[in-house]
Order: structure tokens, then sequence, then C-alpha cells
């Protein structure tokens, strides 16, 4: 099996609130700088650019990558590989928990040992693909 890379669905609000914290202090740099407070404006300018790389470097990449023998999650610098043998099932799911996902159109991934939250785009050609790799790899032929 080729190996297929599925994006990340992205709500909108959510990125917005992402964002809102670091284009709220730049705008509240402006704002300083015009009443001359050059040395607080810097102070917001610097925080917006901080929060702004954090969050990049938190979301950007989000994507899942099936292989042949696992299934490779990644969301910025966060990673997790999961072996097709541990996939027990997959569903979808609108949970708030915490996962590797943009979006709260989710696929919950249940596996031996706890679950794996993701939000591909399309979430049930996931699914259907996911759990025929997982049948793939786990048949007694392949072995």
């Amino acid at each position: 099996m080729k190996q297929k890379v599925y994006p990340s669905a992205v709500d909108v609000w959510l990125i917005v609130m992402i964002y809102f914290s670091p284009a709220l202090l730049a705008i509240l740099g402006v704002y300083l700088t015009t009443i001359a407070q050059a040395d607080d404006a810097l102070t917001c300018f610097i925080m917006a650019l901080a929060v702004t790389l954090v969050n990049f470097a938190v979301t950007r990449p989000c994507r899942y990558t099936l292989t042949a023998d696992s299934l490779n999650v990644r969301c910025g610098l966060l990673s997790k590989t999961i072996a097709l043998d541990l996939i027990r099932s997959a569903e979808l799911s609108s949970s708030w928990q915490n996962g590797y996902a943009l979006s709260l159109k989710r696929v919950c991934i249940k596996l031996d040992k706890g679950q794996c939250i993701v939000s591909p785009i399309d979430r049930d050609q996931f699914i259907a693909e996911l759990m025929q790799a997982v049948a793939v790899h786990n048949s007694p032929d392949r072995r």
C-alpha cells in the first residue's frame, strides 16, 4: 500500500480564536505607538509575534498519513505514530476532548489502550480506508 496523506479539516471559528489574542496585542501595540509609549508598544509586538509563532508551531501542518503498517498523526511539532495492530475501531465524533485536530468534526480512533482524536476533511473516506488498511495489515495471509 502506498502512503496516503489526509489533511485536517479546519474550523474557521477555531482559527479566529487561536489568532485573536496576538491580533489584539498587535492592535494594542499600534495604539500605544500613537500615544508615544514605544517601550510598551514594543512589548506588545514581541508578545504578538511570540504567541503567533507558538500557535504555528502546534498547528501547522496538521495531517494524518496512513502507511502499510501505521497511522502517523502530526499537528505542528506534536506527532504520534500508531501501529495498525493497535487500532480496534474508528467512529465519527464531535468531542471537545484534546486531539490532533483543528475542527470539531472529528474521528475517534479506539486503540488497545486509549484513543486518538483526529479531524480529516473527509471523515467517512478516512474511516473506510483506515479500517481497510487495518484489516489488510491484520489478515492471516499477510503474515
